[in-house]
């Protein structure tokens, strides 16, 4: 492949970033259905986590400096997930650390690129998808972390890995104000990291969801007014 291809192919894969970072995001979900186990490790993640990698990487595309920044924490982040098949307790924190790191910087880049977006299209519906899904990762992995340094900060969790899935799905839950009451934060810092995980959710609903249907609804009412003076003349 010459470099000239090459180019045309990641320009391509560029211009269909956002629905390979949404189908990578959403892929947990189904994966977890046929493998409920462990949504942390196993062989779903050994499936989707190379997906995010990649849908992560071509995000990156347009900013060099920040693909070599996150092209670094995917390889420490594929490394400490291989080591912690056998060394689990001692690279965790480290493990935990990467995720929030690399999943934070992939949801800024988002939130960037839809902020500097000029049209409202289905790709920035897409990107408004993927932002929302992303607080959801790094609300778990926060709630992951604060669970692992203090056990017992959630009420409700189930034991062992079991407890990892509960947490996936708390944060969900929480981020789309559900409450159902079956998970309940216990610690004061379990308490104070789900008011910033649904703190974050409200205001990217308010600010983000709000403006793209609001500049939706203005383009629609253009091109309607457009189109009338059109036809009057």
């Amino acid at each position: 492949m010459n470099k000239k291809t090459l180019s045309t192919f990641r320009a391509r894969l560029y211009s269909y970033r956002f629905e390979l970072l949404l189908a990578s995001l959403l892929c947990v979900f189904v994966l977890n259905i046929f493998f409920p186990d462990n949504i942390y490790g196993g062989m779903a993640q050994a499936v989707y986590l190379p997906f995010q990698l990649l849908a992560a990487t071509v995000l990156f595309e347009s900013k060099r400096n920040l693909l070599r920044l996150v092209l670094l924490f995917a390889v420490l982040l594929v490394i400490c997930r291989a080591l912690d098949l056998f060394f689990v307790k001692n690279i965790q924190n480290g493990l935990l650390l990467l995720y929030i790191c690399f999943f934070g910087s992939v949801m800024l880049e988002v939130f960037r690129q839809i902020y500097h977006a000029h049209l409202i299209t289905t790709k920035i519906v897409y990107a408004a998808v993927c932002g929302l899904l992303l607080i959801g990762y790094c609300g778990f992995y926060i709630f992951l972390t604060v669970e692992f340094h203090e056990p017992g900060s959630f009420n409700g969790l189930g034991q062992g890995v079991q407890a990892m899935n509960d947490l996936f799905y708390f944060s969900y839950v929480t981020i789309l104000t559900v409450g159902y009451g079956d998970i309940t934060p216990h610690t004061w810092i379990a308490k104070n990291a789900t008011v910033l995980v649904a703190f974050t959710a409200y205001i990217y609903s308010l600010v983000v969801i709000a403006t793209i249907v609001g500049e939706a609804t203005r383009s629609k009412k253009k091109n309607g007014n457009g189109d009338g003076d059109t036809g009057n003349s």
